[in-house]
């Protein structure tokens, strides 16, 4: 099991091809796209088949990182890598669902599953 050093996200292969990405306050989406580059890069090399993106710390997910979100969704199944989001908050999914318009491209899951 290995991490990544991206700036505000913690990378970290978890089984044999199950990843998880935990994002800090810090992550700084006005770089996403240099973002998903280094993301689906590091799941390429690694052969993943699934992307965990733990949302524990985010008590809010606003409309900018719910289309950041979006978008890494639709990068990763553009290399075959499914995107789980788990473990949102309460108060992120009342946020999400005031803007929410249609089905999120990326699935949602309580934790982790093997």
């Amino acid at each position: 099991m290995s991490g990544m050093a991206i700036p505000g996200l913690h990378l970290t292969q978890i089984g044999r091809d199950n990843f998880l990405l935990e994002p800090s306050r810090s992550l700084d989406i006005s770089i996403g796209d240099e973002l998903v580059v280094a993301i689906l890069q590091r799941l390429q090399q690694a052969k993943a088949g699934t992307l965990y993106y733990d949302l524990a710390e985010l008590p809010l997910i606003e409309p900018r990182y719910y289309r950041w979100l979006n978008m890494l969704a639709r990068a990763c199944r553009a290399v075959n890598v499914a995107m789980v989001c788990i473990r949102m908050q309460p108060t992120a999914a009342f946020a999400l669902s005031r803007y929410m318009e249609g089905v999120p491209d990326f699935a949602m899951g309580q934790e982790v599953t093997q």
